[in-house]
C-alpha cells in the first residue's frame, strides 16, 4: 500500500517538486549554518527498502536536548543503575529517590520532574513496611508511588508481560521503573558471563521500550569495590546513568560514576537517621532509617569560582534582610537572592543575567553551600561559613 505522503509527493507536478526542493534545502541550510554544519542541497530521492536512515549533522544538532528526571543525575528515559556495597545504605538511598521523583521534590538539591514510580522490591521487602512508616513522619507517601513485592524473572518473558500489563493497567507509564536487586530479579543467571548479562540488560531494555521513561537497576558491587559494579561491564556500558554508594563507618557518598551529556565525578554525603516507630508486641524498639543530606566531602576545600562568590555574596545580602526575624537559619527566598544578583552582575542584558543566576544557583546548590526547599534557599545547618 502506497502511504498518503508519498501520494502527494507523486500528485505534484516536476515544478511543484523543484519548489518543495528549495524549501527544505532553506530550511535545513538555515539550522546548518546555526550550528557551523555543511550546507547541501536537497532533492527528493525515490524511496528506499532499506531500513537504515542516513542522518546530517545538522539533524542531531537540532534535534531536542536531553530531558532530566532529576537533572543532571538520572534522565528521564533509558537505563540506570545505582551499586554499592552490602550495608551501604543503597536501598534506604533508592527509597528516598523513589520518593522525591513521586513527590516531584528536590533530591540532594537537584530539580526534579515528578512521575510515576514502581518499586520492585525484590530483597530486604520484610522491612518495606517499616521503612514507608519511617518515611511518613517526613510528609505524606505520595500516590504516584506503587510498590511490587513478588518474585519477579527478568529472564522469563511472562514474568516480562505480566510486569508491563500491570503497570500499564496502573497507568504509570512513561515514569520509572526500580528493580531492586538486579541479582534477585535475575535468578541463576552467571553475572561475569556476557551472554547471561546480555540476556539480563535485553529484558531491562524490554521493559523500558515496553513502557517508555527509565529502569533504574539497584546492584552491588564486586569483591574489589574500587572496580565499581559487580558482573560483566557489558552492564556498566548499556547504562546512561550510574550512581555509586560507599561506606566509610557512619559516613556514606553517593557519587555520579556516568552521567550521560552530564558532569559526572559529583559526590554527597548522606547519613541514615534512625526512626523510632514504637515497640513490638515484646516491648522492643521498632526502627528504621531516612536518608539525611549532610555536607559531602567532594565540597570541602574547593575555592568558588568568581561568579559563584558572586552569587554567595548576593545570596548573604539577600538573607541579612530575613534577620532577626525569630529564624535561626540564614535563609532567602529566589526572588529576593536574584535581585541582589542581578545588581551584581555585569551581564550585558537582563537574559544573559537570567542565564547566570540559574547556573550559579544550581552550582552551588550541587557542591552543597546552600540547601533549597520550598523555594527557599538557606546554609546547611551546622555549617555557618560556607563562603569559601
Amino acid at each position: 500500500m502506497t502511504e498518503s505522503s508519498d501520494i502527494q509527493w507523486q500528485a505534484l507536478t516536476p515544478e511543484g517538486l523543484k519548489l518543495v526542493d528549495q524549501a527544505v534545502s532553506r530550511q535545513y541550510n538555515e539550522t546548518a549554518r546555526k550550528y557551523g554544519a555543511e550546507q547541501r542541497t536537497y532533492s527528493r530521492l525515490p524511496k528506499q527498502n532499506s531500513r537504515f536512515q542516513l542522518k546530517s549533522a545538522a539533524d542531531f544538532l537540532n534535534s531536542d536536548p536531553i530531558k532530566w528526571r532529576i537533572k543532571g543525575v538520572i534522565p528521564e528515559n533509558g537505563i540506570a543503575a545505582i551499586y554499592g556495597p552490602s550495608g551501604s545504605g543503597k536501598s534506604f538511598l533508592v527509597m528516598d529517590m523513589a520518593i522525591s521523583i513521586a513527590r516531584g521534590s528536590d533530591w540532594f538539591g537537584y530539580r526534579v520532574k515528578p512521575c510515576s514510580v514502581v518499586y520492585v522490591c525484590l530483597e530486604g521487602e520484610a522491612g518495606l513496611s517499616v521503612r514507608l512508616a519511617a518515611y511518613r513522619t517526613t510528609g505524606t507517601i505520595p500516590c504516584a508511588i506503587d510498590f511490587v513485592d513478588q518474585p519477579l524473572n527478568l529472564l522469563s518473558p511472562k514474568d516480562l508481560k505480566d510486569l508491563g500489563m500491570s503497570i500499564k493497567a496502573r497507568g504509570s507509564t512513561d515514569g520509572v521503573v526500580i528493580i531492586d536487586t538486579l541479582n534477585r530479579a535475575a535468578p541463576g543467571m552467571d553475572e561475569n558471563s556476557s551472554v547471561d548479562m546480555g540476556h539480563a540488560i535485553h529484558a531491562a531494555k524490554l521493559i523500558q521500550q515496553g513502557l517508555g521513561g527509565l529502569v533504574l537497576l539497584v546492584h552491588h558491587s564486586g569483591k574489589d569495590a574500587a572496580k565499581g559494579m559487580r558482573g560483566h561491564s557489558s552492564l556498566y556500558a548499556a547504562l546512561d546513568a550510574a550512581i555509586e554508594v560507599k561506606r566509610s563507618g557512619p559516613d556514606r557518598v553517593w557519587s555520579l560514576a556516568k552521567a550521560k551529556d552530564g558532569e559526572d565525578g559529583r559526590s554527597h554525603a548522606f547519613i541514615l537517621d534512625v526512626i523510632n516507630l514504637g515497640s513490638d508486641e515484646d516491648g522492643d524498639p521498632i526502627t528504621s532509617c531516612v536518608v539525611r543530606r549532610v555536607i559531602g566531602p567532594s565540597s570541602i576545600g574547593k575555592p568558588l569560582t568568581h561568579s559563584q562568590r558572586i552569587g554567595m555574596d548576593a545570596f548573604m545580602a539577600a538573607a541579612s534582610a530575613n534577620a532577626g526575624k525569630g529564624d535561626a537559619r540564614v535563609y532567602a527566598d529566589v526572588d529576593q537572592w536574584r535581585r541582589e544578583f542581578y545588581s551584581r552582575s555585569t551581564g550585558d542584558n537582563p537574559d544573559s543575567k537570567r542565564r547566570a543566576f540559574n547556573r550559579v544557583r544550581e552550582q552551588l546548590v550541587a557542591i552543597d553551600k546552600l540547601v533549597v526547599e520550598d523555594g527557599v534557599y538557606r546554609l546547611p545547618l551546622g555549617f555557618p561559613d560556607l563562603s569559601d
